[in-house]
């Protein structure tokens, strides 16, 4: 990102990986508490929080280029990289949380129905991808069939990739990520569904980022509404505040990146 420097306040401390097998838990540094200022939370409604899956009538398992072995590799890989029990399971289809009124965060659409899905039921006007190539190649999806199907019902369809279980990727490509999400959204023109392979990396650091820089809710804000799942395992001051010129600085960075 042209003009700004390497420790740029949009980027989060994610532990470093040597290695997919690395076993060695990541550790926070406890910063000061955060107060959550209501005027900045963004509106987020519990009716808007439920976990969807989506699959097929009459479908049954999976494809023959998503098998069993697949599906395990990929979950023991992600449950060493990043230090947590949940499971992708291709099998059962899509599945997705509505965030607020306007942003959705998923795992990756598989078939041309599961556009109409989005449009139909959510009204879903643009889709933020942030898998590589490969990701898309080792799941067997027809990316081409599922952008052309975008292009017919209006879905604006932006690829913003980033290496999954790479925290370098990731803040490496989170500024121009934040940025063409900020700029879904504001175009106001239908929710904005953000996903990656499995819904539980990179697409929920990417909207944190969103909600947290540009909308400016805290950490501290969702962690103590009572429909969330309780946060036990992290520290009670896990994350610094971010001061008004800091976000200010944040919100004009990814503003100019919109045309980058």
């Amino acid at each position: 990102m042209e003009g700004v420097s390497k420790t740029s306040v949009l980027s989060f401390s994610l532990p470093k990986l040597n290695s997919p097998f690395q076993n060695t838990a990541p550790s926070f540094s406890p910063s000061k508490h955060m107060q959550a200022d209501p005027m900045w939370a963004p509106k987020i409604s519990p009716k808007f929080t439920k976990i969807r899956c989506r699959l097929s009538e009459g479908e049954q398992g999976f494809n023959v280029i998503s098998s069993e072995r697949q599906i395990e590799d990929y979950n023991t890989a992600m449950k060493k990289m990043m230090w947590n029990p949940y499971e992708y399971h291709h099998d059962l289809g899509m599945n997705y949380t509505l965030i607020t009124e306007n942003l959705i965060v998923g795992s990756q659409p598989q078939k041309i129905e599961d556009i109409d899905h989005l449009k139909e039921e959510h009204n879903v006007g643009y889709i933020l991808n942030l898998q590589q190539d490969r990701d898309v190649e080792y799941w067997g999806i027809d990316l081409r069939s599922i952008i052309q199907r975008c292009k017919e019902l209006g879905i604006r369809h932006m690829r913003r990739p980033a290496k999954d279980f790479d925290p370098e990727s990731l803040r490496h490509g989170l500024p121009k990520a934040v940025s063409a999400l900020e700029w879904a959204i504001s175009e106001g023109n239908g929710r904005v569904y953000v996903h990656c392979t499995a819904g539980l990396g990179r697409a929920p650091a990417v909207s944190i980022a969103y909600i947290r820089a540009i909308r400016g809710a805290t950490y501290d804000l969702a962690k103590n509404e009572p429909w969330k799942e309780p946060f036990e395992s992290l520290p009670e001051h896990a994350f610094e505040d971010i001061a008004d010129w800091e976000r200010e600085l944040i919100q004009d960075r990814v503003r100019a990146l919109r045309e980058s």
